[in-house]
């Protein structure tokens, strides 16, 4: 016995002494790597890689690299995009002045056809620096069915002058998702909302508003969406446990199966609001809803459920600056680029027209 206590003495001793040694970091504020983001997927043909120099305490932009994706070995150069125009005061005329926007990025796009199974590699370069990343498309999942709902949910929450009840009318969909066979495979299920906008003075169209947005929704603690994670509105206590917002799940559930999930929108998504438009007589809005199903590898995923952890425990961290704690897969530099097999099942909503000087909102 006492052998033992001087053993266990004697280490825990060893150990107190390696922790009082001090390893200082060193690093050179000059030493940048090159870093690709990007989310690509085979529903679009038209695809953006987004790339940065990373130092230990900046990120600038990248305008200058030489960019180039291989399909199948076939070679597709990649053009950079310009990044638009802001307003900036200028204290020498005290005039407002459009200028270049100061962005932190410098986007390439490319254009190309991708179906699962095909060999993507995109490398970019800068003087001696060199940064790549090699991708296989994955295979897709399917949407079998997709029926809807109108329905209004209620939840009682602590007001300050007692218990109140709360409610909200939502659209539910029930959706009917197929896995993948063979293979683990990982997914997003996103709700997107695209709208075209036509502005009209008299018979004329005198401009045409293009926008896609993604839309959150709830799920009130479906299994399958929320992979393991709390969602849904609820206490204060609940609202600090993990949410899955960037709704990444796996087939771990429904392997080689099908599946059935909902997910809840409020109807005024559906409704919206009308814009002021200044010499516009007629505005007529064309919406199309989606439902867009994405495939894609582990790596991504693990990057996804970083960054739900990121969003919900507030961490006030540049995840393009180092030292970065979400995953990589660039070699020769940093980043996440990832290719997604999509499958979307859109609803075109009915048409709406109005004269923005007389109802503002519906």
């Amino acid at each position: 016995m006492k052998r033992i206590l001087t053993l266990t003495l004697t280490a825990a001793l060893l150990l107190l002494a390696a922790c009082q040694n001090t390893i200082r970091y060193e690093y050179d504020l000059n030493d940048g790597k090159i870093t690709m983001l990007g989310k690509l997927s085979t529903i679009d043909s038209v695809h953006s890689v987004f790339l940065s120099m990373s130092y230990p305490d900046r990120t600038d932009s990248l305008p200058d690299a030489a960019v180039y994706c291989y399909v199948n070995g076939e070679r597709h150069q990649a053009s950079k995009i310009h990044p638009g125009y802001e307003n900036e005061y200028d204290p020498a005329t005290h005039e407002v002045i459009l200028v270049p926007r100061k962005n932190r990025y410098t986007e390439y796009q490319f254009q190309a056809d991708l179906k699962p199974g095909d060999d993507v590699r995109f490398e970019a370069s800068k003087g001696d620096l060199k940064a790549w990343t090699e991708l296989e498309v994955p295979q897709p999942g399917t949407i079998v069915s997709v029926d809807t709902v109108t329905v209004v949910k209620k939840w009682s929450y602590q007001a300050i002058d007692g218990t109140d009840t709360y409610e909200q009318e939502y659209i539910e969909f029930t959706i009917r998702l197929k896995d993948v066979k063979g293979t683990d495979s990982y997914f997003t299920l996103d709700a997107v909302m695209n709208t075209v906008t036509k502005l009209f003075s008299g018979e004329l169209i005198t401009e045409t508003l293009r926008n896609a947005g993604r839309l959150d929704y709830e799920t009130f603690h479906d299994l399958i969406l929320e992979d393991g994670y709390s969602s849904g509105i609820g206490n204060i206590f609940e609202d600090l446990l993990p949410v899955n917002s960037t709704h990444c799940f796996s087939d771990k559930m429904f392997k080689d199966e099908e599946a059935t999930v909902k997910l809840y929108i409020p109807t005024y998504v559906f409704k919206g609001y009308h814009n002021f438009y200044p010499d516009t007589d007629l505005v007529q809005l064309d919406k199309t809803f989606s439902l867009v199903f994405n495939s894609f590898d582990r790596s991504f995923y693990n990057y996804l459920r970083a960054i739900n952890n990121m969003i919900c425990y507030g961490f006030d961290v540049d995840p393009i600056v180092e030292p970065t704690m979400l995953p990589n897969n660039v070699t020769g530099g940093m980043g996440m680029v990832s290719i997604a097999a999509g499958t979307s099942f859109e609803i075109v909503l009915p048409t709406v027209t109005y004269k923005p000087y007389e109802i503002i909102y519906y």
